[in-house]
């Protein structure tokens, strides 16, 4: 069973459609940080305006998954994705907070180190959700019939 898991990771890690969800996920960098400057500069609270960037962050990962990364597999009505894409972004920030305490306050590794790995555990987190839960591959028919 683990060396079933293991090679569905790796199958899943070492493919185009991980690349592009990383290439979309760094677009989500950009516009998060972005939004959320412009919001802070323009006179806004900073939680405020970070909060608008996390938002404007995940419908733009949203938009450029559903229409590239993952357009083959679009089998879930449209309200349904985004609904789970929001639940997989939740989460995958408590992965993220979760792996983070786990590496620098109960491990002791140094934080700057820890929040690389945490944001590691969130990504992974983020991307096996979204390919199992908001954009799931069609079954077989072999995994239909038994």
């Amino acid at each position: 069973m683990i060396k079933r898991v293991w090679a569905w990771a790796r199958r899943k890690l070492f493919s185009t459609t991980f690349l592009k969800f990383g290439i979309v996920g760094a677009s989500g960098v950009i516009v998060n940080y972005g939004i959320a400057y412009l919001g802070y500069i323009a006179g806004l609270s900073d939680l405020l305006s970070l909060a608008i960037g996390v938002e404007a962050a995940i419908v733009n990962n949203f938009v450029w998954n559903d229409l590239w990364t993952f357009r083959h597999r679009r089998t879930l009505k449209l309200p349904l994705r985004i609904l789970y894409f929001h639940a997989s972004r939740l989460l995958g920030f408590l992965a993220t907070m979760a792996s983070h305490y786990l590496f620098a306050h109960l491990i002791g590794i140094p934080i700057t180190i820890s929040y690389i790995l945490a944001i590691g555990v969130g990504t992974l987190t983020n991307y096996f959700t979204s390919d199992l839960f908001v954009w799931p591959e069609a079954k077989t028919a072999r995994e239909v019939n038994s």
